[in-house]
């Protein structure tokens, strides 16, 4: 079933301008990994994500969703504002938890992205960033989250589940007209249910000359290897589909336009 539905996307890839790929907080980037590369300056986009259980931090222990508004007002920065859903028991009138749950809740975030320097003839593009950076609210009764117990689950009361911080370089080279990507950044995550995608990711994306719109992509995360596509359709919808180690499946869609 998912060779289907990853068959069919890269089906629709056959059709088409240039887009960089949606991450799921509708930042660009590559799959789960971020990049130094970034939209045109006055792009908004409007999308949404499937994230497997495996693609996303540890108290999302089952698959889920998320959704997100971005835009680029400069060629050097990128905000996104991501909603993604949690499930949990709906509370009745008196608060009392029903025994049935569901995608009743959501975890909401902001996304920052700036870019200090420009790719040029013999330099990378430099950019850094963050996702979830500040929390003011309180986990409830609503949606239970375990505390700190050793695992790593929040000790302080607050989500932030998504929390990290990068920088990032892109280098982009052209063999016979095709063009290559390379990225590699630094990333820090405030979780420790995250701490398996520290350190040192990256990695390598193809335009193929033949079709520019589409991009083909394979990335390291600190712990997966994650190989994927996407393409911008006919200069406003923007297709991603990825298989995280090479089975768990995740894709999103998103519409795109430019404000100026």
């Amino acid at each position: 079933m998912k060779k289907i539905i990853i068959g069919g996307l890269l089906m629709l890839f056959a059709i088409s301008s240039k887009g960089y790929a949606q991450q799921y907080t509708g930042v660009t980037g590559l799959i789960h990994t971020p990049s130094a590369e970034m939209n045109e300056e006055g792009t908004a986009r409007i999308g949404t994500h499937f994230l497997s259980e495996e693609f996303s931090p540890k108290p999302f222990n089952y698959n889920t969703g998320s959704y997100y508004l971005s835009l680029t007002p400069f060629p050097w920065v990128e905000i996104a504002y991501t909603c993604t859903l949690q499930k949990g028991s709906r509370r009745d009138a008196d608060g009392n938890a029903e025994k049935k749950t569901g995608y009743y809740y959501q975890d909401r975030y902001f996304s920052l992205k700036l870019r200090p320097l420009k790719e040029g003839k013999y330099w990378p593009a430099i950019a850094i960033g963050t996702n979830d950076p500040y929390s003011t609210s309180k986990t409830t009764s609503k949606v239970k989250v375990p505390v700190d117990t050793g695992k790593g689950y929040n000790g302080d009361g607050k989500s932030q589940y998504f929390c990290n911080y990068y920088i990032a370089a892109t280098k982009h080279f052209l063999l016979k007209e095709n063009e290559i990507g390379v990225h590699v950044a630094y990333r820090k995550w405030k979780r420790d249910y995250c701490s398996k995608w520290n350190g040192l990711v990256g990695g390598v994306t193809l335009r193929p000359c033949f079709y520019k719109p589409l991009r083909v992509i394979a990335e390291y995360t600190g712990d997966d290897i994650n190989i994927g596509a996407d393409c911008l359709l006919w200069k406003h919808l923007l297709l991603q589909a990825s298989l995280q180690n090479g089975k768990d499946f995740s894709g999103g869609i998103c519409f795109q336009i430019n404000l100026f």
